[in-house]
């Protein structure tokens, strides 16, 4: 069977009174995200008599289980084209789009992504338990941050990474571990082919913390003996505006070394989406061990689905730090 008979498309009218199953009409349709992504989208080329209206909802299938849950923000048809050009965003959009004032007193970051689930009418599903209690002012910050603040705060005390995600339109926030979406990425079978690049141009070699004086307080270089390789790449960060500056010095070296990047063509499977984990030997590029998805695209045309990831020896989420410690 043909994955454009397994992957579908449903779309209603913006009020919700018209519906139609749309797949057939489909030309080509593409579903997307990345760890840095707050949404993930749905793109597909239609035939104009059907159902895509702006604003209107836009569903993604594999069997009875929703994929993507979304509303269509975009249009585009040129002159030359036979099909109208429409891509989707699922409700991390609303995430990102609403900001709010909250003063935050010893709560759990899941009880304050609840918290504000409630508030503005966002659908929530599971939320990783952090246990964590936090206190935190937030005055004009995206929703967004606040949740990815909270977990990020959470991830420094549990050790753990999180996801924040949409789950067939439910808000989920969920711990980046090895488990049962986790699958083997092999050559000669589901793995097409693999790519591995490596660059120092987004490189820091040593970072050096200030006071509010201007008077630099301390300098650290990267352990692994980057400043003697390669040069003097320095970040300058404040003291103030950093809880604990070493920890935040030796984070920053720590991600900003040599980056290494990792894509890989795949046969199409809805696991391989990020924040998911892949084992990958491949013997040619040198590509072997445990790798977490940072992007993924999954792209049907023409009756044939591939899916193309972007791999990540770390476990690496969204880190934000939007707010500020209370007075006091």
């Amino acid at each position: 069977m043909a994955y454009d008979d397994l992957l579908k498309i449903r779309t209603w009218s913006v009020d919700g009174s018209k519906t139609e199953h749309i797949t057939e009409k489909v030309q080509a349709k593409t579903w997307s995200g990345s760890y840095r992504d707050c949404a993930r989208q749905l793109s597909f080329s239609v035939l104009p008599e059907a159902l895509a209206e702006l604003g209107g909802m836009a569903r993604l299938y594999l069997g009875p289980d929703i994929l993507f849950s979304g509303h269509i923000f975009s249009r585009s048809r040129d002159s030359l084209g036979k099909c109208i050009g429409c891509t989707a965003l699922d409700n991390g959009l609303y995430l990102k789009r609403n900001s709010t004032y909250l003063a935050v007193r010893n709560q759990t970051p899941e009880a304050v992504t609840a918290q504000l689930c409630g508030e503005f009418g966002i659908p929530c599903g599971a939320l990783a338990a952090t246990g964590v209690p936090l206190s935190r002012n937030f005055l004009g910050v995206s929703l967004y941050q606040i949740i990815q603040t909270m977990y990020t705060l959470a991830a420094e005390q549990t050790g753990k990474q999180y996801q924040i995600r949409f789950r067939a339109g439910n808000l989920e926030a969920a711990e980046k571990a090895v488990g049962p979406e986790s699958i083997r990425l092999v050559p000669g079978s589901n793995l097409l082919s693999c790519t591995s690049s490596e660059s120092i141009e987004n490189m820091v070699s040593s970072v050096a913390v200030y006071d509010g004086g201007l008077r630099k307080l301390a300098q650290y270089d990267s352990p692994e003996g980057y400043v003697a390789l390669y040069g003097l790449m320095q970040r300058a960060i404040k003291a103030g505006d950093q809880e604990n500056p070493e920890a935040s010095a030796r984070e920053i070296l720590e991600e900003n070394g040599i980056s290494t990047t990792i894509t890989a063509q795949c046969l199409g499977n809805v696991k391989l989406i990020t924040g998911n984990a892949v084992a990958v030997h491949e013997p040619v590029t040198g590509v072997d061990g445990l790798f977490w998805i940072t992007a993924d695209s999954h792209t049907v045309k023409q009756g044939i689905y591939q899916t193309k990831v972007t791999l990540d020896f770390r476990n690496l989420m969204d880190e934000q730090t939007a707010g500020s410690l209370p007075e006091g």
